[in-house]
């Protein structure tokens, strides 16, 4: 299906107020985007197989330890496997990609000069980052099943994980193209995009924050990166403990609501079209 016929024709109305609703405009517009990142799993894979990788390294490592899973609290499973999640859901940063692939295929200026809704043309973008969020998340999880993960709070716990996990992905997928908008270069982009991996290392990724020590301690106090993981860790070793679980929410939704806003200023300046 073209561009030309995904869209009716209609004088005047960029936005999509005539023709198909903005709903349905980004329902096609997802599905293009879906069916293409499968098409070319190259920015997809490659993460999950690292996630994969880590969490098959922390656990050789650390998981038949004594020592380490008495100060994790359960099995060192349970412990890691949020990393992984938190690893994986960067996978949403394909979405920033997609928008970068469009703009120099010249399908972007195509989708501009018809009745297509802009907030329909990125939200397609955030939405695809979002579904290889929990497409991944899930394969994490049963990874995990086959290494001896045993949630605490069973199936709705890992209900709960993936709400995290999703909302997590919509923010970065937001960051993603945030940066593709306003650099429209795939090198800032993937090199923005690496930054959080540093940046994971911050946080308690190897054992409890109550383990670390100096410096390292109080930075991982403000990594939103550390109430994901504490609060993932406690839905599979702990049970359900509300203070955790409630801080890895709000901390997703935080992020969430911060790269949304900067995705919308930068919509609003990367698809200006005289």
């Amino acid at each position: 299906m073209t561009a030309a016929t995904q869209f009716p024709s209609a004088a005047g109305n960029r936005e999509g107020a005539v023709g198909l609703s903005v709903p349905a405009q980004t329902l096609l517009l997802t599905q293009r985007v879906l069916s293409r990142a499968i098409r070319e799993p190259a920015t997809i894979i490659p993460n999950l197989l690292i996630s994969i990788f880590f969490l098959l390294i922390y656990n050789g490592m650390f998981g038949e330890s004594a020592a380490v899973s008495e100060i994790t609290g359960g099995k060192y499973i349970n412990f890691t496997l949020p990393v992984a999640v938190i690893m994986v859901a960067i996978s949403g940063g394909a979405a920033g990609f997609s928008l970068l692939a469009d703009n120099a295929s010249g399908y972007m200026n195509r989708q501009l000069t018809m009745p297509i809704s802009r907030f329909s043309m990125v939200a397609a973008a955030v939405v695809q980052g979002a579904v290889l969020t929990v497409v991944l998340t899930v394969v994490i999880i049963a990874v995990g099943f086959a290494l001896g993960l045993a949630p605490a709070t069973g199936f709705a716990g890992l209900l709960v994980l993936l709400a995290i996990a999703v909302l997590w992905g919509l923010g970065y997928a937001g960051y993603s193209v945030t940066v593709s908008l306003l650099t429209g270069k795939p090198e800032a982009a993937q090199a923005f995009t690496f930054l959080f991996f540093p940046i994971m290392f911050l946080a308690p990724v190897f054992l409890p924050r109550s383990e670390l020590s100096g410096w390292l301690r109080t930075v991982a106090a403000f990594n939103p990166m550390t109430y994901l993981m504490e609060g993932m860790r406690a839905l599979l070793i702990t049970g359900w403990d509300t203070t955790a679980v409630a801080r890895a929410l709000l901390a997703a939704v935080l992020f969430l609501a911060v790269t949304m806003s900067t995705t919308a200023f930068a919509a609003f300046r990367g698809l200006q079209r005289t």
